[in-house]
């Protein structure tokens, strides 16, 4: 075994060899695989193998079509036989909420240049042999790509792949211990000896949060048990060799393909069941739960109702392995926070399909820095082990497995293991009927129940009970005035006689001057749009950043890489830890009487901060206003959170004060065009592509992203950030969308919803095509192409006349 590595992988599952792969045909070869037991030995081995493209977003789409084009010339690209075939699968429907969720996702394919359809009960029968819609099903969805592998001939051929470009493998080899040296390398322990490494991933699967705690980190991995059983062979499908598709029944929850002369079928028809909580064993090579028959004989009984030939059929085997998940049933791949050279690879519950993209990712963070796609959703950075603890995560994934093939609604609020983290207004926001929502571990109200519209709990695509009761509270922070409760800010301060030089470089934008605010963006070296933070000037070297509430290690680790040795310091978090918005035209009347401190407009103008005094609580008061009204962001202590918000609740009594959530925030945003973080702006776009060049500066001599951002000035945009108000009333688009012109697609959706001050179904998109305001075209919705009207921006008060006030 090697001693010196440029990069090593701990973990000889599917996702680690994909990486070895990749990086050595990237031309990393100086690498090292460190496997305590065989290849394959963890989950890789008994997983079902199933390569589906059908995803419930666009990433999760991609991702499965780069896998299966992977994987289909794989053999032949390393010269090592496996067994891959492409089956195509459907995807049954019992229920029209399930149509109308299958005609969303046909419209992401067609936007994305795929071809999946919806079919007919006759269309599925005339694909499968031995399948029957029978009555209840009424239609369905059909994947052309999906397919199966053999996972442990993938894996195998994947490792030679990489073996013949130079990489190495190192199998029946313990890692005891990891260590940073002085010099920044990583000393990585085995029971076969040390390896120094530039670069470490953690692919250690189910075993990935015991990697995670050699460098001590506690990730939010939990192993649950998944079964499945193949049937002994059927004369039937010994006679008959041919292929026919997968099927895939989603309320049924199982999915059944042919295995050899056999059929396999799978089930996530029971209860969430999570294995070893108290404590891993040291190991679990080629081994599996004990069967439980009882969970799949429920499941397995509907199935034989389409597919009779099941009842023909004996048991072969049964196989009940572990399956890892995270709090949201993503994976975590990507940079560990705080740890330079450290990437996590693990949990990964659809891991053939999904290590192809792993993959990619990581070996495009080692080779260039930054990603292709936006794979914000698989940063492990989104989690904080503060509120995602086992417990939690174990709670969590039970939930998220018993819901595997649910319906996704746009809407869903997961209950279990809440609250973990809430401001000290929580109690009494929840007496006054806040419906709650968990944005980073942080219940947040989402909207606030009434006299007359009380909570249900009912899911649709269409309207819900909220909808209403949101539409009162933007009205009256439009006419009155508002406030909310906001937990979770994301804060950074940064100060030092540094400070500004830093900011000016990391950020693209200007800095504001002492006692002004300015929202700016972080691009990276290739241009792209990294996040954004509102920056707040208290002083001359010190500022206060704010920034997305799910960015918040993440954007850390970006400003920390450029960090000077000395005259900087950035600390995560404030003391100043709590906030309030209060918003609409009479906050000023709410709030002038509880401070000595001037608010007029003169002395306290839009984009101003101050640090003041109200009920007695010093406030970092900033000017701004994230709904296009006049109103004030207020910062404070923590232990001030309630003095502060009662004495604005008392004082708001007779201005028709309401409390709003999170849904009438997004909404007010949506209809001002302010982008949100991880849906309107990311990585893939640049400036000019988002419309956010005007928050350039044009004057710095440089700034992370200037050279890639001058030369784009003068390149065609792939992108157009574009508004849209829909005629009429109905279902809002929702993210992923497609835009068409003359029935081709042009473009997606990114945000949409219903401006309820303005009384219009709006959406915010990107389109590959330049539009002026006027321009018509159709965003499918629900597979319905609903006419949509290019618009100025903002929708809501043009002039900005009410945020200026």
């Amino acid at each position: 075994m090697k001693t010196q590595a440029k990069v090593v992988i701990i973990g000889g599952g599917a996702v680690g060899v994909s990486t070895l792969y990749h990086l050595a045909k990237a031309g990393v070869t100086d690498t090292l695989l460190i496997e305590k037991n065989e290849l394959t030995s963890g989950s890789t081995w008994h997983a079902a193998g199933n390569i589906p493209t059908y995803a419930n977003s666009w990433g999760g789409m991609r991702a499965g079509n780069y896998a299966w084009r992977l994987y289909k010339d794989l053999d032949k690209e390393v010269d090592y036989p496996i067994t891959y075939r492409h089956t195509g699968a459907f995807w049954p429907a019992h229920t029209p909420e399930r149509m109308d969720f299958f005609r969303h996702l046909t419209g992401i394919s067609k936007g994305l240049g795929y071809e999946m359809a919806m079919l007919s009960p006759k269309e599925m029968d005339d694909m499968h042999p031995y399948f029957s819609s029978g009555d209840s099903i009424i239609g369905g969805i059909y994947d052309p790509y999906e397919g199966d592998v053999d996972p442990s001939q993938l894996t195998q051929a994947l490792a030679k792949g990489a073996r013949d470009l130079g990489a190495q493998v190192a199998r029946f080899t313990q890692v005891t211990g990891i260590s940073r040296r002085s010099s920044g390398e990583w000393q990585v322990t085995t029971d076969k000896g040390d390896v120094i490494a530039d670069i470490v991933i953690n692919a250690g699967g189910y075993y990935g949060r015991v990697v995670g705690e050699m460098v001590g980190q506690k990730l939010p991995v939990v192993t649950l048990e998944h079964q499945y059983l193949v049937t002994e062979a059927l004369p039937e499908l010994e006679a008959n060799p041919d292929n026919f598709p997968l099927v895939r029944d989603p309320d049924i929850m199982y999915y059944l393909r042919r295995e050899r002369n056999g059929l396999l079928l799978g089930s996530y028809g029971h209860a969430g069941r999570p294995a070893w909580l108290d404590g891993m064993p040291d190991c679990f090579a080629n081994q599996l739960y004990p069967d439980s028959v009882d969970d799949i004989a429920e499941v397995l009984d509907a199935a034989l109702t389409h597919v009779p030939i099941l009842g023909e059929a004996g048991v072969g085997r049964f196989v009940n392995g572990p399956i890892p998940y995270s709090p949201d049933g993503a994976p975590l791949c990507g940079p560990a926070f705080g740890l330079p050279n450290f990437y996590h690879a693990c949990c990964f519950p659809v891991g053939i399909t999904h290590s192809a993209a792993a993959a990619k990712t990581l070996t495009e963070w080692i080779t260039e820095g930054e990603t292709e796609w936006d794979m914000s959703m698989w940063d492990p950075r989104r989690f904080d082990e503060n509120w995602a603890t086992f417990d939690y995560t174990a709670n969590r994934a039970s939930e998220l497995y018993e819901n595997q093939y649910s319906i996704p609604y746009p809407h869903r609020l997961w209950e279990s293991a809440r609250p973990v983290q809430t401001t000290p207004l929580y109690d009494t926001l929840k007496s006054k009927g806040a419906v709650f929502g968990q944005v980073a571990g942080w219940e947040r109200a989402f909207w606030f129940e009434t006299d007359t519209i009380k909570n249900d709990s009912a899911l649709s695509f269409h309207h819900e009970c909220w909808h209403d009761a949101v539409a009162t509270e933007c009205q009256a922070v439009r006419d009155n005035v508002g406030v909310m409760d906001h937990g979770g800010f994301t804060r950074y301060e940064v100060e030092g006689p540094g400070a500004t030089d830093f900011l000016n470089t990391v950020f693209c934008g200007a800095m504001p001057s002492v006692g002004r605010v300015k929202l700016s963006y972080m691009l990276t070296p290739k241009g792209k749009i990294w996040s954004e933070a509102t920056i707040a000037r208290l002083d001359d070297n010190k500022y206060l950043l704010c920034g997305p509430t799910l960015a918040d290690q993440r954007d850390h680790d970006w400003m920390s890489q450029f960090l000077p040795e000395t005259g900087v310091t950035l600390r995560r978090g404030s003391d100043f830890d709590a906030a309030l918005m209060v918003m609409g035209p009479k906050s000023r009347d709410v709030l002038q009487p509880l401070t000595t401190d001037d608010l007029s407009k003169a002395n306290a103008p839009w984009m101003s901060v101050r640090e003041i005094t109200i009920a007695g609580a010093p406030v970092i008061a900033l000017r701004v206003s994230y709904v296009g009204e006049l109103g004030w962001e207020l910062h404070m202590r923590n232990e001030d959170l309630v003095t502060v918000y009662s004495a604005i609740m008392e004082q708001g009594a007779d201005k028709g004060m309401v409390e709003f959530g999170s849904y009438a925030l997004n909404a007010m945003r949506l209809e001002k065009g302010y982008h949100g973080w991880g849906a309107d702006f990311g990585i893939e776009y640049t400036a000019f592509d988002a419309s956010l060049d005007r928050f350039v500066s044009k004057k710095k001599d440089s700034f992370v992203g200037r050279d890639a951002f001058l030369a784009q000035a003068n390149q065609p945009k792939d992108y157009h950030f574009t508004a849209f108000v829909l005629d009429g009333h109905g279902a809002d688009a929702l993210s992923s969308d497609p835009i068409c012109r003359d029935g081709t697609p042009v473009g997606y959706v990114s945000s949409g919803g219903t401006g309820f001050r303005v009384g219009k179904r709006i959406a915010l998109g990107y389109l590959t095509v330049p539009a002026t305001p006027g321009d018509v075209f159709h965003i499918e919705i629900l597979g319905q192409p609903v006419r949509a009207t290019v618009a100025s921006l903002p929708f809501y008060d043009p002039e900005n006349d009410q945020l200026r006030g």
